[in-house]
């Protein structure tokens, strides 16, 4: 399952946002380190599903589908609130950072009302946007070029082995693999010897972490209580499009939990619980949705995600009915990289699978495709392999 790392400056707001999008009731406080230690839930993304091809109704076996509309699970760690020297021990220190290492990508959620002076080096938003970012890289940096010298001078005397696999020594920590360095090596510029790599570069190659392997993205919270020319000066500095309301959030969620309204979108319809009062805050939110800058979670996670190159693919036995062994319609719904074939997915769905690949089938075209059938979004396939 993809993993989200939710991480943020405290009072940002995560508590709230992770609350609202997982259904899980946490603490929530207006005081630093509200979060002492992560907590770790489900959330969507939404995609179109294909049952609406075969005009039937599919049994997901995780998330849900309403209406023709997949959810998609993916895993949200909310990583306890940092402050500034975090790298160096401060605070909970490196117990938060540790928390970061599994995360597929990152999202650094900012309050984007803290103050008005949003161009500030040292408060608001910019800061707090900042801050995160550099303890994150301090962080890598400093385990990285420990013992650097030492290290580099050992690695460079082995000029058979691959540069890639001699970096993983110092990066595997951080969730990287071969793979990983190949794609940063490529995108960015290095020496092929260790001991020529400065700090500097070590620093650089930590961005390079957070932009090609872990990529993080910023996320404004309470666009709510800001105007729309606050979005944009805020958009101007620190280059985001995406803001958030997780306090609108968690209303939609306990509303819906509570039968106030029919579902969780914006397109609900109120039911026979709802009194005036619920419906005159939401019908507010509705109209700040319309008339603000300001998105559901949900829909920039799919977003983010789709930008990122992720498809969705379902695996099925039966390429007629699109079902499993038990007759469950379309029960699976798989994440991918865009560029990941057939292979892939069956060692995706089990090791074994994988390792006795026969071939595999395009459910929507009858097609059979090899292992190395590039699978393309929503795609519906059976895997074949002498597998027991």
């Amino acid at each position: 399952m993809l993993k989200v790392g939710l991480i943020g400056k405290p009072n940002a707001g995560k508590s709230t946002l992770f609350s609202a999008i997982t259904s899980i009731d946490v603490e929530i406080a207006n005081y630093p380190f509200t979060t002492v230690k992560p907590n770790i839930g489900i959330s969507f993304i939404k995609d179109a599903c294909p049952e609406t091809e075969i005009k039937a109704h599919c049994n997901p076996r995780e998330g849900k589908c309403i209406e023709g509309v997949r959810y998609v699970p993916v895993e949200i760690i909310d990583v306890p609130g940092l402050i500034e020297g975090a790298s160096e021990g401060k605070g909970m220190g490196n117990e938060f950072l540790d928390n970061i290492r599994d995360a597929d990508l990152i999202i650094n959620l900012f309050d984007s009302a803290e103050n008005d002076d949003v161009t500030s080096q040292n408060n608001g938003s910019m800061h707090g946007v900042n801050l995160i970012k550099d303890e994150i890289l301090k962080w890598m940096k400093n385990k990285i070029y420990k013992d650097w010298q030492k290290f580099s001078r050992k690695e460079d005397m082995d000029t058979e082995e691959r540069i890639e696999s001699k970096i993983l020594k110092r990066v595997a920590t951080f969730g990287l693999n071969e793979k990983d360095i190949f794609l940063i090596m490529n995108k960015d510029h290095f020496s092929s010897k260790l001991f020529e790599w400065s700090e500097d570069d070590i620093f650089r190659f930590c961005g390079d972490i957070l932009t090609y392997v872990k990529p993080m993205f910023n996320v404004g919270n309470k666009a709510d209580i800001v105007d729309n020319e606050t979005v944009d000066k805020i958009n101007e500095k620190i280059n985001t499009h995406y803001f958030i309301s997780a306090e609108y959030e968690l209303i939609i969620e306990k509303a819906f939990t509570n039968g106030y309204i029919d579902k969780d979108s914006l397109d609900f319809s109120y039911t026979n619980k709802s009194g005036e009062n619920q419906k005159k805050v939401l019908e507010k939110m509705k109209e700040d949705y319309k008339t603000k800058r300001i998105s559901r979670f949900f829909d920039v996670l799919t977003d983010i995600i789709n930008k990122l190159g992720y498809i969705i693919i379902y695996p099925v036995l039966d390429e007629n009915k699109w079902t499993d062994k038990n007759g469950n319609i379309l029960p699976d719904a798989f994440l991918l990289k865009d560029g990941d074939t057939a292979l892939d997915l069956a060692y995706r769905i089990h090791t074994d699978i994988g390792k006795n690949f026969i071939r595999a089938v395009n459910c929507r075209t009858k097609r059979i495709v090899g292992k190395d059938y590039k699978l393309l979004n929503n795609d519906v396939i059976k895997i074949i392999s002498n597998s027991r």
